[in-house]
């Protein structure tokens, strides 16, 4: 399991487991680039989270395997200035179990939208999430903001409509790790993807660090959220 991705590990697999005087600053432009990344308050996403755990156990039988299913959401709740003088959402989690209808706040998270990054601090650790220009040939170390080691991301796809669900998305984008294809060999499959819509922000996100034994999974995380509601008022 590489080190880079050890402490984004251990970060999801705590949440898995929980859940068993002003000053007026000009605004960032947005052209449809920018506009993957909402930042009006009150704009909120909710997901389904299917995560499954693998255990370290060679044999990886049944009950080695545990699977979670819950629900997360997002609400950007208001919006402030950094000390650089920048505007930031600061964005509430929720969790909730499925079979249950309260929400829960777990945590904040932030999302700083500049002119040539989208950058997130999620528990504390930052990550650089989108770069800007979007185009085929840019890529970006994802922990530059951080002491995670290099990680380097690229856009898979962009502005291209997709179905996810019973969704229709005009425009989406797709943000790859650079060396996904040497990341799923033998011994191991670490896969990282995530997709952002227009005007709605990530729909889709996906995280594999699994460990194999002769080809066969023995340990890991199988993390997978998908975007079940969103909208612009509180719920």
């Amino acid at each position: 399991m590489k080190p880079v991705r050890i402490c984004s590990l251990v970060l999801i697999l705590s949440t898995v487991l929980l859940f068993s005087c002003k000053k007026e600053h000009a605004p960032v432009t947005s052209p449809a680039s920018y506009d993957y990344v909402p930042v009006n308050t009150g704009h909120w996403v909710v997901y389904d989270v299917d995560s499954i755990v693998h255990a370290d156990n060679d044999n990886n039988t049944d009950d080695s395997v545990r699977y979670f299913h819950f629900q997360i959401k997002e609400v950007i709740s208001s919006t402030f200035i950094d000390g650089e003088g920048r505007p930031v959402q600061r964005i509430e989690r929720y969790h909730k179990q499925a079979n249950s209808d309260e929400w829960n706040i777990t945590n904040v998270w932030t999302t700083t939208v500049t002119s040539n990054r989208v950058e997130r601090v999620e528990d504390n650790i930052r990550y650089v999430a989108l770069a800007f220009p979007i185009n085929s040939t840019i890529s970006w170390n994802r922990n530059s903001f951080n002491t995670l080691g290099e990680d380097y991301d690229t856009y898979n796809s962009f502005h291209e409509p997709i179905e996810l669900g019973s969704f229709s998305f005009d425009s989406t984008l797709s943000v790859v790790q650079l060396d996904a294809e040497s990341n799923d060999n033998y011994v191991e499959k670490i896969y990282f993807e995530e997709k952002y819509a227009v005007h709605v922000g990530r729909i889709y996100k996906v995280y594999q660090d699994l460990l194999k034994n002769a080809g066969q999974v023995v340990s890991g995380l199988d993390y997978t959220e998908t975007v079940a509601d969103y909208g612009n008022q509180p719920l």
